[in-house]
């Protein structure tokens, strides 16, 4: 008899943590009107546009969004206290923190690619870097997956439950993952650590 791998026992595990059983369905809806309204904020600041049209694409795209990322929030292991309220295990001071820090390596990632890009030799090493990670998390890993492939010079390629696969467009920014700031400081949001000091060029 073959034996059950813990990855598909995580994934009947998260199958079942999404599946809504016996008025579950209302108490999804319910649970996902705050991040809705908050999806639909942005929409309205984005679009400029306040006619019915516009205000009910907004109000359906950020419903639907809403609940698919509620399903993926709830995978376990549990984020929070409580699977029913995720993102209370996050700590948003951190967040607020990182997200101009992932701004500034955005910024100064792309002024690099530029310079690469307008150099005549066109200074260019491909490489795949493996980036490793601890939080179990699956918000942690989609946050720090999409936080390295937003970064320009840099795509996840592939996630594991050992880490990420990145291609790197230099040794430069592989070196950068390597150094793992983006690593710490995504933790650390989601994971109560401190992030440990990390170079200014380090990703």
């Amino acid at each position: 008899m073959r034996e059950h791998t813990p990855t598909e026992d995580l994934g009947r595990a998260g199958r079942d943590a999404s599946r809504p059983r016996g008025g579950g369905a209302m108490r999804e809806l319910w649970l996902s009107l705050p991040f809705t309204a908050l999806l639909f904020a942005f929409w309205l600041v984005l679009s400029g546009r306040f006619d019915a049209a516009h205000l009910l694409a907004g109000a359906a795209c950020a419903g639907a969004v809403s609940l698919m990322t509620g399903r993926l929030l709830r995978l376990p292991p549990a984020l929070g206290p409580s699977s029913s309220n995720p993102l209370a295990g996050v700590f948003w001071p951190r967040f607020v923190v990182y997200l101009p820090w992932l701004t500034w390596q955005v910024l100064k990632a792309n002024l690099s690619v530029a310079r690469i890009v307008l150099h005549p030799r066109m200074p260019i090493n491909p490489c795949l870097v493996r980036v490793e990670n601890t939080a179990p998390y699956t918000l942690a890993r989609l946050v720090l997956a999409n936080s390295i492939t937003l970064t320009p010079g840099t795509v996840t390629l592939d996630v594991d439950a050992k880490g990420y696969l990145v291609h790197a467009l230099t040794s430069g920014n592989a070196v950068d993952l390597e150094k793992g700031a983006t690593v710490r400081h995504v933790e650390a949001v989601f994971m109560r650590a401190t992030p440990e000091s990390a170079p200014e060029a380090g990703r």
